[in-house]
C-alpha cells in the first residue's frame, strides 16, 4: 500500500473492490509501520480540520476488530468518507496528535458517531514530522522532547501503580520522581523502568536499533530475554537482530545534544551515524559497500548545511557522495548514495 491509494481511499475516490483491499490492509497491525510513515506524509501535505479531544484508540480498536470478527459489511454503507474525516484533524505546531488512519476505519464501521462521541479525553498520540523537533509536558510534571519522525502515546492522566507511555523514535525524559510510582516507556524492542531520572533513548523500531544513555538517576533497561540496570554515565546499544548488548561508559550529554541542535558523533560506527544524520537532514543515504559500515566517525554537527556536513565527512573519511533527486513530493526529496573512495 501506498501514499496515493490511502489517499485516494480518503477522498472517496477507490472502487468497491479497492477500498475492500485497502481496509483489510489498515486493520493489519503487521503494516503498523509503514502506515504510521504515511500517515505522517498525509498530515504534510494535507490541510484539516480539528474538532473534539483524541479519541480512546484502544476502544476504537477493539470495536473495529470486532465488527469485523461479527459482523457483515451492509452493502450501503456510505463510499466516501471525506466529509466526517476531515472534521475530525488539524494541524498543530509540528505534530500529530491523531492517528488519522485509524480514526478512518473506525468512521467506516460507525458512521453515525461524530467526533465528540468518539473523544474519551484518555490518549493522545504525537507524531514529529520528519526534520522536526517538539517538546511536551505529561500530566505528572515529566519533561519529553521529541526527535523527528518519533511516534510518542501517553495518558492524559496517569492513573493506577505506573506511569505507562510509548515511544518508537528518539526522545528525551526529565521524569518527575515518584518511587511509589515507577515510570515506564514502552518500545517494541526493550522497556525502560524509571522512577525519577534524566535519560535519553534512540529506539526507532525500523532501525532495529536501540539506544539508552543515562545523565542522571537510574534505569532498569528489560524485554523477555534481558533485565539490565543503567548508571548515570553508561550507555547500553542493543541489536535486536543479532541478541547483542553492549553497555559503555560514555560522555551521556552527548547523546542529548540533539535537544540542543548539536549533533555528536564519537568514534561512532558510520552504519548508525547515517541513520541519525539522514533524519536530522530529512534525507536518504545508501551506504553501497557494507565495509563502509564499520569506519569510526568523529564529529559534531550543529549549523551546518547538509553540502557542507558531507564535504566534512569526506575529508575525514575515505568516502564519496553522489546525489539523486526525487521529483515526487511525497518522497524523501534527495537520495544520496555513499561510496567507498
Amino acid at each position: 500500500m501506498n501514499y496515493h491509494d490511502i489517499k485516494k481511499y480518503l477522498e472517496g475516490q477507490t472502487t468497491t473492490t479497492e477500498s475492500e483491499q485497502i481496509r483489510n490492509w489498515l486493520i493489519n497491525s503487521e503494516n503498523d509501520v509503514e502506515l504510521r510513515q504515511i500517515l505522517g506524509e498525509i498530515w504534510t501535505h494535507s490541510e484539516i480540520r480539528l474538532k473534539g479531544q483524541s479519541p480512546n484508540f484502544n476502544r476504537m480498536l477493539d470495536q473495529v476488530h470486532h465488527q469485523i470478527n461479527n459482523q457483515q459489511i451492509q452493502q450501503h454503507k456510505p463510499k466516501t468518507l471525506s466529509k466526517s474525516l476531515y472534521q475530525a484533524f488539524s494541524k498543530v505546531a509540528a505534530i500529530l496528535v491523531i492517528p488519522l488512519l485509524l480514526l478512518s476505519v473506525y468512521f467506516y464501521f460507525n458512521p453515525s458517531n461524530s467526533s465528540n462521541q468518539l473523544a474519551s479525553n484518555t490518549f493522545r498520540e504525537i507524531y514529529t514530522k520528519p526534520g522536526t523537533r517538539t517538546q511536551i509536558d505529561l500530566p505528572d510534571g515529566t519533561r519529553v522532547w521529541l526527535n523527528d519522525g518519533t511516534i510518542f502515546r501517553y495518558p492524559e492522566r496517569f492513573t493506577g501503580s505506573k506511569r505507562e507511555v510509548f515511544v518508537d523514535g528518539e526522545a528525551y525524559f526529565e521524569v518527575k520522581s515518584n518511587p511509589d510510582n515507577p515510570f515506564v516507556v514502552n518500545n517494541p524492542m526493550m522497556n525502560t523502568v524509571v522512577t525519577g531520572t534524566h535519560f535519553n533513548l534512540n529506539a526507532y523500531s525500523s532501525d532495529n536499533y536501540f539506544e539508552a544513555t543515562l545523565l542522571e538517576g537510574k534505569i532498569h533497561l528489560e524485554n523477555e530475554k534481558n533485565k539490565l540496570v543503567v548508571k548515570p554515565g553508561q550507555q547500553v546499544q542493543f541489536d535486536p537482530m543479532l541478541e547483542n548488548i553492549i553497555q559503555k561508559t560514555v560522555d551521556p550529554q552527548d547523546a542529548a545534544g540533539w535537544v540542543d541542535g548539536k549533533l555528536i558523533f564519537k568514534d561512532e560506527r558510520l552504519g548508525t551515524a547515517i541513520k541519525k544524520l539522514a533524519r536530522w537532514y530529512n534525507v536518504e543515504i545508501i551506504l553501497t559497500d557494507p565495509e563502509i559500515n564499520n569506519y569510526l566517525m568523529t564529529a559534531t554537527i550543529q549549523d551546518e548545511k547538509l553540502d557542507q556536513s558531507l564535504k566534512l565527512i569526506a575529508l575525514a573519511l575515505p568516502v564519496t557522495f553522489e546525489f539523486k533527486k526525487v521529483n515526487n513530493l511525497t518522497e524523501i526529496q534527495r537520495i544520496i548514495y555513499m561510496t567507498k573512495r
